[in-house]
């Protein structure tokens, strides 16, 4: 039902390497472009039920003379999915890059994301940590919340339409069952209305969405956050409305987390977060404490973080054995639990209020040691990075001297070379960083993250930015994140206000 490999479409500009998979609408190769020598991913418009093909032509044909008119109606639309995907930009959506019609049928060209799904993941490991979970479900509602903003909602988020590339990166695919709404709030365009059980809400089932609704998109974020957490997928909305129950989380999951699944999956389309902005926020709502979370309390022997015969430039350090010596706080601080000051990745200064508007180098690739906004963004690579240099990186234009941000390599010689504890330090939670070389510790606290004029997070995550720019845009950095039971590193948006902990050779 499928291509063979190794076969050529547009005239040999694409060959087929492997067929990936099949879903209601379609099947998905990885295929070579050949003069550029690159992957990339191609989706072929092939209804299950309603196509066949022809074994020695490929030559796509409907099945029954009833189904033509239907058959031809959805692939015009999956065309006009492509052309729309064509038009966005965006690190955690997939891009489009070509469509055409051939075999009796239509295909679009996809990059390639070399990962696995969140689906893939869960199969393998179980049920993930908290903080990596979260993690993926924040960059996915930066996705989610950008479909939305197009006035299109997605409805078929799920695990096995998420992938997650080789640095932890999400990218959102399948918009198969997506639908575009006009400026009065009406349908515009959609395909065959489809959905996938247990991500889907009740009002998606009845096909009553008629009217631009985030809400159902919320109802699907939140399913997947479950999943995530749980290994176990959420009953059928139908199975729920009889009477099924959701498979209680670990006990370990936090609060403030649970609060905000059991939102997210109410059966009443006007009882869950009108957004996933709303959504998002009462994931990092953390004014409320967690009454069921226990927090190891532990005295921390002050000399195993602070030594005062290591100093340099008038800022203390412990050497952990390393390449390069961590300072013992945070720029802005001047004890180890204070949380500082917060910047936006490039910038030297904290701000009052962190926006996309405002950051210095968000869509901006650094060529010859100056940030620019190339023309075609997806196409540009970064260069280098923003170690010691004192117009972008906050270590070195607050601190001086040697110091500076950390490289991503760096962030991942501490988390391979350090045991790490949650743990509290004269009142503060964070996590402490134990030397395997020679037993030495940093504390590093839970200080959040900044975005707007807000602060989120403080007490519960830790956001600590590295100097290395994301290889593939000009949109993310590299930095360290964790939480309570998990430490990692990741990248993410350069105008999110994050810790900065320097060092020094």
């Amino acid at each position: 039902m499928h291509l063979r490999d190794n076969t050529l479409l547009q005239g040999g500009k694409y060959r087929i390497v492997r067929f990936i998979g099949r879903g209601g609408f379609g099947c998905t190769y990885e295929a070579e472009h050949v003069m550029l020598r690159t992957r990339v991913a191609i989706k072929e418009f092939f209804v299950k039920d309603f196509c066949n093909r022809d074994a020695d032509t490929a030559h796509v044909t409907v099945a029954t003379q009833g189904k033509k008119e239907l058959v031809a109606k959805l692939r015009k639309k999956f065309i006009d999915e492509a052309i729309t995907l064509n038009t966005i930009s965006h690190p955690h959506i997939v891009h489009v890059t070509d469509v055409f019609e051939e075999n009796a049928t239509a295909y679009y060209v996809m990059d390639y994301v070399e990962g696995s799904s969140l689906q893939e993941m869960v199969k393998q490991k179980g049920a993930l940590p908290e903080a990596k979970a979260l993690n993926y479900i924040h960059q996915l509602c930066e996705a989610v919340g950008y479909v939305h903003s197009m006035n299109r909602l997605h409805l078929d988020i799920k695990p096995g339409n998420i992938l997650v590339d080789k640095n932890n990166r999400v990218v959102l695919i399948d918009f198969g069952t997506s639908k575009q709404y006009d400026e009065a709030n009406g349908e515009n365009t959609s395909t065959l209305m489809g959905y996938s059980p247990g991500y889907a809400p009740a009002e998606q089932m009845g096909k009553d969405i008629k009217k631009f609704a985030p809400a159902t998109d919320v109802y699907a974020v939140g399913a997947t956050l479950y999943k995530l957490l749980s290994g176990n997928t959420p009953p059928n909305v139908t199975d729920r409305i009889a009477g099924e129950e959701l498979v209680p989380l670990p006990s370990s999951i936090s609060k403030i987390t649970r609060k905000a699944i059991d939102s997210a999956l109410q059966m009443r389309k006007v009882d869950r977060p009108q957004s996933i902005a709303a959504f998002r926020a009462m994931l990092y709502n953390t004014t409320e404490p967690n009454a069921d979370e226990e927090v190891e309390v532990e005295v921390i022997a002050e000399e195993t973080i602070v030594s005062v015969e290591n100093t340099h430039k008038g800022h203390e350090y412990v050497d952990l054995g390393l390449s390069v010596k961590w300072a013992t706080c945070n720029v802005g601080a001047n004890k180890p639990e204070e949380y500082g000051d917060y910047f936006a990745w490039g910038e030297t200064e904290p701000k009052k209020e962190y926006t996309k508007e405002n950051s210095k180098t968000y869509g901006k690739v650094l060529r010859n040691g100056v940030f620019e906004k190339p023309k075609f963004l997806s196409r540009n690579k970064n260069v280098g990075n923003i170690a010691g240099d004192a117009r972008y990186d906050a270590a070195r234009a607050n601190w001086g001297g040697s110091w500076r941000l950390p490289t991503k390599a760096e962030i991942r010689e501490l988390l391979d070379n350090c045991t790490q504890k949650w743990t509290t330090h004269n009142g503060v939670k964070g996590r402490l960083f134990t030397s395997k070389k020679n037993g030495k510790s940093i504390f590093l606290p839970a200080a959040g993250y900044r975005y707007g004029s807000s602060l989120y997070g403080a007490g519960e995550y830790g956001y600590y930015w590295s100097a290395t720019p994301y290889e593939s845009d000009g949109y993310g950095a590299y930095y360290l994140y964790f939480y309570s039971d998990d430490a990692d590193w990741g990248w993410y948006y350069r105008y999110y206000g994050h810790s900065v902990r320097p060092v020094t050779e």
